[in-house]
């Protein structure tokens, strides 16, 4: 693991999951040896990753954030610009440009809202 990737404060570790009618069909999938990069440039906001297996680190440009994700993990991004992913660990990499989420059909708790 590059002790780069751990050294920044800013990593987020939250993550929040999704579900999706296509999570398991991305439109790309890449395999990423341990320290190899992918990156992708552009407006492509509403775009996702996930990460299938393994832990990637990503950035987006202009967010002063860092997120970590692990197998199962989806980053939506946010922002137009670059975006770069590199492996943490041996990982794959999905990656949809259109997502059909599923709708919601529970019940929020009043509390929520209190």
């Amino acid at each position: 693991m590059n002790p780069q990737l751990m050294d920044t404060g800013n990593i987020n570790r939250t993550a929040q999951r999704f579900s999706f009618t296509n999570l398991s069909a991305p439109d790309t999938v890449f395999d990423l040896a341990a320290g190899q990069g992918w990156r992708i440039k552009g407006r492509r906001r509403q775009q996702t990753l996930f990460c299938l297996r393994g832990s990637l680190w990503v950035t987006q440009e202009c967010d002063i954030r860092d997120y970590v994700l692990e197998a199962g993990d989806a980053f939506l991004i946010t922002l137009p610009g670059l975006v770069m992913v590199r492996a943490m660990r041996p990982a794959r990499l999905g990656y949809a440009e259109h997502l059909m989420p599923v709708p919601f059909k529970g019940r929020f708790s009043q509390t929520v809202f209190s």
